[in-house]
Formats: structure tokens, C-alpha cells, sequence
């Protein structure tokens, strides 16, 4: 392929001027031999990349430029690479690179290429100006120390936006005190995109009722205390029923009345171990009805999917 006029310019800025640092050593004939050679390389390297471009192959013509550069940085390398990063919607780092291109200052005898280079570089920072969208992301509620994350990199929220590469992009939202949120959106050129986010309360970690405690204690006491009485009046009784049988002392009022005391005593303490059952069941019960139900959801909107939820 015949090399066009803007290739034919990088190609005579790299026979004419070498990097300071190679530049430097001009009577060392060895370094002289490998800077020519870099030089050498870095031009076929940008044939290469020019071509692939030509072709949409955006990426591999990338590459090409930016081994191209690692050879020989120069002003007229740098540019291509910047071309190429602009061509795949890389445009954040691609006016990183222009911008430095365009404020770099000129090199006493420089050649004309590397001037033409810096005019590129500040139209095509102009132009990525324009093209890079912005991100605003909207909180509610919107508690203080809120972290976000956009494709898991750490992003500071601005009111007028975040300046992001188009395309699709995950953003990541932590809060204290409230469950983590991550959604998908996509960012078109030139336009502020608004992301509202919805952060839903962290649960309460779930403890038990002091009265659910109360009424199973109680319940437990009641059915010691019913069990032991009880053992004790049968005891009674069947004492009470023989000395009877025989006409013997023992049966008079006050050994009836000492049995049925410990028949009461059961009764009592049954009726406080069915009393707190029913207490401790009922406040564990109402407990485990505030307690929010597993739930996964689903939001869809223009150019965003989120998930939330609790399990």
C-alpha cells in the first residue's frame, strides 16, 4: 500500500529527529546503528498500523502504534496511538494522551511534523471534548460516606457528572447501614446519563423477645414445679387411702388437707407451664412476622438492569 501524505510526514519525522535521550550520543557509532534501527522499526511498525486501520481493525492497529511508540516516543507516534484508542471508545485515555500532545511544549529545531502532531492532538482533544459522556448517579436516600464504584474502580460522585467511556459499565454502591447495590447501565456518546440508585436498609440482626424468653422459663418452672407436687400428692394420697384402710392415726383432716394442697400446687404449676408456653410461643411468633421475608427484585429502565434484595 502506498503511504498517504500524513504517513509520509511521520515517517520523515522519524528520519529526521531521534529522542533527546538517543540524540545525545551522536558520536557513539554503535548507539547511532541501534537509533537508526528503532527508527526503522517504529516507521514499519506505523505502515502496519495505518494499514489495519484503513481496514476497521481498530485494535491491532492499536498495537502496532503503540510498540511503534515504545521504540521512538515521539510526538507523531503518540498521536497515532491516541487515534487508534479514540477508534475502539477508549476516548478517556485517548484525550489523556492528546491533551498531554497538545500542551507539550516545542523543542528548539524540531521538525515541522511534530508541530503538525500537537495541532492534531488539540483537535482531536476538542473533539473527544464533546464525544465523552458523563454518569451522574442518584441516591435514595443519600446517606453521607457513600462509596461508588464504576466497573469495580473507585469513582468520586459529582454533581455535574463523571466523565466515563461509552458503552456498558457496572456501578457499585456501598453505604453503612445499608445493603450493597450494583447495576447495569449503558452511557451513550455526549449525553449525561442519570442512574438513580435505591438503597434498601441493612436488616436488623433478629434477636429474641425478652418475652419469648420469660414465657419459656416460666413455662419450664411451672412444669418442675407441677410434675414435683404432683408426684408428691399421689404419694400423699395413696398414703392417706392405706392408713384409712387400717383405722390407723394417720388418717385425719389434716393429713386430707396436706394431700390436696400438694394437688393444688400441681394443678397451679401445670396451669403456669401451659400459661408461658402460650406467652413465649405467641412473642416468638409476632417476632418472626416482622422479620422481612426473603426477596429477590428485579428493575429495568432505559438502559439499566438492577437486581436487589434479601435472602
Amino acid at each position: 500500500m502506498r503511504p498517504g501524505p500524513r504517513t509520509l510526514m511521520l515517517i520523515a519525522s522519524l528520519i529526521l529527529a531521534a529522542p533527546p535521550a538517543l540524540a545525545g550520543d551522536a558520536a557513539d557509532t554503535a548507539g547511532g546503528d541501534t537509533d537508526e534501527k528503532a527508527r526503522r522499526d517504529a516507521r514499519e511498525l506505523v505502515y502496519q498500523g495505518d494499514e489495519l486501520f484503513i481496514l476497521r481493525r481498530y485494535a491491532e492497529a492499536l498495537r502496532a502504534y503503540q510498540r511503534a511508540e515504545q521504540l521512538v516516543r515521539v510526538p507523531t507516534t503518540s498521536i497515532e496511538v491516541a487515534k487508534a484508542l479514540a477508534a475502539i471508545g477508549r476516548l478517556s485515555e485517548a484525550r489523556e494522551i492528546a491533551s498531554a500532545i497538545a500542551s507539550s511544549r516545542a523543542l528548539p529545531g524540531e521538525p515541522w511534523p511534530f508541530m503538525q502532531a500537537r495541532r492534531r492532538a488539540e483537535a482531536l482533544r476538542d473533539e473527544l471534548d464533546d464525544r465523552i459522556p458523563r454518569l451522574k448517579v442518584r441516591l435514595v436516600p443519600s446517606p453521607a460516606g457513600a462509596r461508588l464504584r464504576v466497573d469495580g474502580q473507585v469513582v468520586n460522585a459529582s454533581s455535574q457528572g463523571t466523565l466515563i467511556d461509552p458503552g456498558n459499565h457496572w456501578v457499585e454502591v456501598e453505604a453503612d447501614g445499608y445493603a450493597g447495590a450494583r447495576q447495569r447501565v449503558y452511557v451513550p456518546e455526549r449525553e449525561v446519563t442519570t442512574l438513580d440508585v435505591a438503597l434498601t436498609p441493612e436488616p436488623r440482626p433478629a434477636g429474641v423477645s425478652p418475652w419469648a424468653v420469660g414465657g419459656f422459663v416460666a413455662s419450664g418452672a411451672g412444669l418442675a414445679v407441677g410434675l414435683g407436687a404432683g408426684a408428691a400428692y399421689l404419694s400423699a394420697r395413696d398414703d392417706l387411702a392405706e392408713a384409712c384402710r387400717q383405722g390407723a392415726t394417720g388418717c385425719s383432716a389434716g393429713a386430707r388437707g396436706d394431700a390436696n394442697a400438694l394437688g393444688w400446687v400441681s394443678n397451679v404449676g401445670f396451669g403456669l407451664a401451659i400459661a408461658g408456653a402460650a406467652v413465649g410461643g405467641i412473642a416468638l411468633g409476632m417476632e418472626r412476622s416482622k422479620a422481612p421475608a426473603s426477596s429477590v427484585t428485579w428493575a429495568v429502565g432505559p438502559g439499566y438492569v438492577s437486581m436487589r434484595g434479601t435472602l
